[in-house]
């Protein structure tokens, strides 16, 4: 007999329950749909997951009761780092199903001698799976009041610059380059002898 999800009404501790979810969605703003809408397409970068499915695997975690959202958190928030923590699930079992091929490279030769294959990490990603959820959340915290520079943290994290940065966030260059200047001044005055990994 398969075990089935079962949406959980009031989940154990300090949580919200599945009714509590469905009025906070209703309660999301026209402005807080397209913020969310505009992180999805940063978060679902690599994992397969098309348009709107990020975001609806998301809620439905969160109905089941297999996310618990904690009532001191928003629920955007809460909402931003569920789908966060889904994407990157998505992106390593993307990795360990990639077939292993041998995969020219410069030094290398068609049989796959010379150079080891590419992981597919981007500087970012191999700095993020490293720190701790709680460390790469508390970063983020420091840019609540800017949801720019969110998206651009966000985009960063996930290997994106220029051109494809640009058409993620849906900022033109002007506003990356001053909202890249907001994150690194603000940075140096919190961490001014640099963040420790």
């Amino acid at each position: 007999m398969g075990k089935t999800s079962v949406m959980r009404d009031a989940p154990a501790g300090d949580y919200l329950g599945a009714a509590e979810i469905g009025a906070a969605l209703d309660a999301l703003s026209p402005d807080d749909k397209l913020k969310l809408g505009a992180i999805e397409t940063i978060r679902r970068s690599g994992t397969g997951f098309g348009i709107g499915e990020l975001l609806h695997e998301a809620v439905c975690r969160a109905l089941a009761g297999d996310r618990n959202c904690p009532r001191d958190v928003p629920f955007m928030a809460f909402l931003v780092e569920t789908m966060r923590s889904i994407a990157s699930h998505a992106r390593k079992k993307q990795r360990r199903s990639a077939p292993l091929t041998a995969v020219p490279r410069a030094g290398g030769t068609e049989d796959g001698q010379g150079d080891p294959p590419a992981t597919g990490l981007s500087p970012e990603e191999a700095l993020i799976e490293k720190q701790d959820a709680a460390a790469v959340q508390a970063i983020h915290d420091h840019f609540d009041d800017d949801p720019e520079a969110q998206l651009v943290l966000m985009g960063w994290a996930d290997g994106l610059r220029g051109g494809a940065l640009r058409e993620a966030t849906d900022l033109d260059q002007a506003a990356l380059d001053y909202a890249a200047k907001r994150i690194r001044s603000r940075m140096r005055a919190l961490y001014p002898e640099g963040w420790i990994t």
